[in-house]
């Protein structure tokens, strides 16, 4: 829902137009956002399903805003739950932390060594035959070689069947052969999102056994787990999923540019303004503004910056 406050999203310039010009129908917005008519009608579906604008003539085909105060402050609900949820999510994770150092679990064993870990690691992607699910940040404590013989490894176990599904901290749009390598992955079939903060390194192998480090910014990777099934597990996966559902879904699209597309997103990535690449380009703005709102969507990327980390990463400047 955050989109109808974007100006240059298609949502947020629909959200616009009906606010200013008042009552119009799909094709009238169609003209004054410079949007095709599909593309109209499909923010007004989302906006609807949000409660941002209102069908109020059936048979005219006319919409109408709802107040912006109204949609503000339902927006910033929105992000006061999410945020509530990742906080939710991080107290659970203490908690369950602390009920799997507990002696007397005997589904719960402790990892003495980081080298114990790597190979547990690779154990659990051998082993699994369905899906593992990762929650991957930084900090890293492996040599180059273990990086190479994980990609090997997962580009293997994905070919027989076995699914990948990663949440990676914001920081891999910070390493360039961290982000390549996910790059590639995702490209093999890996289905990745991106958070902007991840609380403790998972990993999931089917539903019988994780492998947690829960202090990864203080003690590195000591004080790890090994998490077998039973209910322990189970709360793991489900924080999992909450974490899952809240990040960035990445893009592993590499179709060809158009040599106009190219230009805007070089000049985008080089800090360029909408107005200015209008002008360099002898576009309209609206077309610019619409341009880069398709680039960032197949980049999977948030702000410019990442956008043109992938973009350069894809061989697409």
């Amino acid at each position: 829902m955050q989109d109808v406050l974007d100006p240059d999203s298609d949502q947020g310039r629909v959200y616009r137009t009906l606010a200013t010009r008042g009552r119009c129908r799909p094709d009238q917005l169609a003209r004054h956002t410079g949007l095709p008519v599909p593309a109209v009608t499909t923010a007004l579906e989302a906006m609807a399903g949000a409660d941002a604008v209102l069908l109020v003539d059936g048979e005219a085909g006319l919409w109408e805003a709802r107040p912006p105060h109204r949609v503000l402050v339902a927006v910033l609900g929105l992000e006061d739950e999410r945020r509530a949820g990742l906080w939710r999510a991080g107290a659970e994770l203490d908690r369950l932390y602390q009920q799997a150092r507990r002696d007397t679990d005997p589904g719960v064993e402790t990892i003495e060594h980081p080298l114990d870990l790597i190979a547990l690691t690779r154990q659990l992607q051998e082993r699994s035959s369905g899906c593992i699910r990762w929650l991957d940040r930084p900090p890293y404590h492996s040599k180059p070689h273990h990086f190479a013989a994980q990609e090997e490894l997962q580009t293997r176990r994905m070919a027989a069947g076995l699914r990948y599904r990663t949440v990676y901290h914001q920081a891999v749009y910070d390493d360039p052969g961290l982000f390549a390598s996910m790059t590639r992955m995702v490209e093999r079939g890996e289905d990745a999102r991106v958070l902007a903060d991840l609380p403790v390194k998972l990993m999931i192998g089917d539903e019988h056994t994780a492998l947690l480090v829960p202090e990864p910014d203080r003690a590195g990777v000591a004080e790890s787990l090994v998490v077998h099934a039973g209910g322990l597990l189970k709360a793991f996966a489900g924080l999992f999923e909450t974490l899952w559902t809240l990040g960035i879904p990445v893009s592993g699209d590499r179709a060809p540019l158009s040599e106009q597309d190219r230009k805007i997103i070089a000049l985008m990535a080089a800090g360029v303004t909408d107005d200015a690449i209008a002008r360099r380009l002898q576009l309209s703005r609206r077309t610019v503004v619409r341009r880069i709102a398709v680039l960032l969507d197949r980049l999977g990327a948030t702000t410019r910056f990442q956008a043109g980390v992938q973009a350069a990463h894809r061989g697409w400047l």
